[in-house]
C-alpha cells in the first residue's frame, strides 16, 4: 500500500514538472509588411514550442493582437484574437477565442506568421503537394482547403480551393521553411520582410 502510494506520488509529480515546463523561446522580433494596392499593413511575431504571438497593424486602421497555441505536430488547438480598434473610432479591445476543428489551420489574410504555420504542417504531413484544411479568420470564418505545392527547396506556392494559379500565393522561403517574401499576382499584393534592427 505504501509502495503504491510513492509510486503515485512521483508519477503525479513528474507529470506536474512536465506541465510546468516554461515555454521556449523559438524565434522573436520577426518582421513583414504586406502590400496590397494602397493599403499596407506591419506585421511582427515571436514564436516559442507552444505558441505564436503578434501583432498586425493597418497603418490609420484596427490593429490586431493574436496568439496561435500549436501542438508538437504543428497543427492548431485555438487561436486567440484581440482587437485594437483606432483610436478615432474611441472603442474598447475586443478579444475572442476561437478553436480549430481537427486537422484544420488557421489563415488571417496575409499574416506571415498564419502562413508559416501552414509550411511546417505540410513539412510534417510530408511530400511536394499537400492538401491542407484551412479556417480563414475574419467577421465570416470560413473553411476551404488549399493546396500547398513545393517547387524546390526555396518556393512554395499556395494553391486556393478552385485551383486557379493566378489566385494563389507564391512564396519564396529560406531552408528552414521561413518566408522571406511573397506575391498574389491576380491582387498585385506583395509581401516583404523587413529585416531586424541592427
Amino acid at each position: 500500500m505504501t509502495t503504491t502510494l510513492v509510486r503515485g506520488a512521483l508519477i503525479a509529480a513528474v507529470v506536474l514538472a512536465a506541465c510546468s515546463k516554461p515555454e521556449q523561446q523559438l524565434e522573436s522580433g520577426r518582421r513583414y509588411m504586406s502590400i496590397t494596392y494602397t493599403d499596407t499593413t506591419f506585421e511582427s511575431f515571436g514564436r516559442t514550442d507552444r505558441a505564436i504571438t503578434g501583432v498586425l497593424v493597418e497603418s490609420g486602421s484596427d490593429s490586431v493582437r493574436f496568439r496561435i497555441h500549436t501542438t508538437s505536430d504543428q497543427l492548431v488547438s485555438m487561436v486567440d484574437i484581440t482587437l485594437h480598434p483606432a483610436t478615432s473610432r474611441d472603442e474598447r479591445p475586443r478579444t475572442r477565442r476561437i478553436g480549430m476543428p481537427k486537422g484544420t489551420l488557421p489563415l488571417m489574410a496575409t499574416s506571415v506568421a498564419f502562413l508559416e504555420q501552414l509550411l511546417r504542417r505540410g513539412h510534417v504531413v510530408g511530400g511536394d503537394s499537400v492538401s491542407i484544411p484551412v479556417m480563414l479568420l475574419g467577421a465570416q470564418a470560413s473553411l476551404d482547403v488549399f493546396t500547398m505545392i513545393r517547387n524546390g527547396s526555396d518556393s512554395v506556392v499556395l494553391v486556393p480551393p478552385d485551383g486557379n494559379f493566378t489566385n494563389a500565393l507564391h512564396l519564396a522561403v529560406d531552408a528552414q521553411g521561413r518566408i522571406l517574401g511573397g506575391v498574389l499576382p491576380l491582387s498585385g499584393t506583395r509581401i516583404l520582410g523587413i529585416p531586424a534592427n541592427p
